[in-house]
């Protein structure tokens, strides 16, 4: 239908999940065992999630007129898909109850957990389309994927946490075992496929995970009346900070910094180093046509650049960095040892 907009087919989803929540809430619970109580949970949370994406994901383009009324081809093709699922999942509520009840089938639940990804995947990708569209629009528009440019912004802010890094990373898509040994972080708005080879698990922290500020404030306060270092993380902070003009706390300038995280391969068991997961996906680019695997900009280098001989300014400027930037994780990774070893932190006697 030509009044069809993203707005229109997510009300639908919406009325969809709102009849079978309905059918169970009102439903005779007396019988209930722990799948009926689950599978109302999981359509509770459904819901939640989609007007929580539906209220935050239209902040990314510009406000919610932009999103609500979005018409591109992709876009409606998915949610289409999605409106007549999610049909199929509330008529099967409704012929339970009409059957009387009894036990729900657990596949019920399996079923609503896939749909409530695809949906989220499906509004992400909205987003991520009406962005592509402005920037292609727009002169100074960065080519980092918009899920990238979420977890970008966070660590631009001071302060912030490794939790914080965590929490919108998760957000932003899933990691997954790629392969036998490899782990892959894929993308919910560009289906990008960022891929760490040979490694058992993604780890949580970084190599020399700094303290945020309000505990070290804290743990100074604790010791005002000592000439020693509260920890071993304040010691090899304050020469890291003086080298890079930011804040010992892992946050700013020092969030992309800090890049390292150690891990364990999964061939031999081994220790290893890798780039901290949330570095690597705050500065990820939509995968290129044809391909799912993402490159990925060094966070250095975005404002490098050198002057050629030409007849204005703009002809002069060159930057150092690609705009298609590096070849995957791993490129990455040789890239921030080579060219930036003077700003990779080094360990100390009181860390180890």
């Amino acid at each position: 239908m030509s009044d069809e907009t993203v707005g229109s087919l997510l009300a639908v989803i919406a009325n969809s999940l709102n009849d079978g929540l309905r059918i169970l809430m009102f439903a005779d619970k007396r019988a209930w065992g722990s799948d009926e109580f689950e599978q109302l949970r999981l359509l509770e949370e459904t819901l939640d999630e989609a007007k929580k994406d539906f209220q935050e994901l239209p902040a990314l383009v510009n406000g919610r007129f932009y999103y609500e009324n979005d018409r591109i081809s992709e876009s409606l093709e998915d949610l289409r898909i999605l409106c007549t699922r999610f049909e199929l999942h509330a008529q099967t509520f409704k012929d339970w109850v009409r059957q009387g009840g009894g036990p729900i089938d657990p596949n019920w639940a399996h079923e609503t957990t896939a749909l409530r990804h695809d949906l989220h995947r499906a509004q992400c990708r909205a987003a991520r389309r009406i962005h592509t569209a402005q920037q292609v629009d727009s002169a100074t528009g960065s080519a980092r994927c918009l899920g990238a440019l979420q977890v970008y912004r966070i660590q631009q802010r001071p302060n912030v946490g490794v939790e914080e890094e965590r929490s919108v990373c998760a957000q932003t898509g899933r990691f997954e075992r790629f392969g036998e040994h490899d782990v892959a972080f894929v993308c919910d708005f560009c289906d990008g496929f960022l891929v760490w080879e040979d490694l058992r698990a993604v780890p949580t922290t970084r190599l020399q995970q700094h303290q945020p500020q309000s505990t070290q404030n804290a743990n100074s306060n604790t010791n005002t009346n000592t000439n020693e270092p509260t920890s071993a993380t304040n010691t090899t902070s304050t020469p890291l900070a003086q080298n890079t003009g930011g804040n010992d706390d892992g946050s700013g300038a020092t969030a992309s910094t800090n890049w390292q995280a150690r891990g364990i391969t999964m061939t031999t068991g081994e220790a290893k180093t890798i780039v901290f997961a949330p570095v690597a996906i705050a500065n990820h680019l939509p995968p290129e046509l044809g391909d799912f695997r993402c490159r990925v900009l060094c966070p250095h280098c975005d404002e490098y650049y050198y002057e050629e001989q030409g007849e204005d300014d703009m002809e002069r400027i060159r930057y150092v960095q690609d705009a298609r930037g590096f070849d995957g994780v791993k490129a990455l990774q040789e890239h921030l040892e080579w060219s930036h070893a003077s700003i990779v932190p080094t360990s100390s006697c009181g860390i180890m």
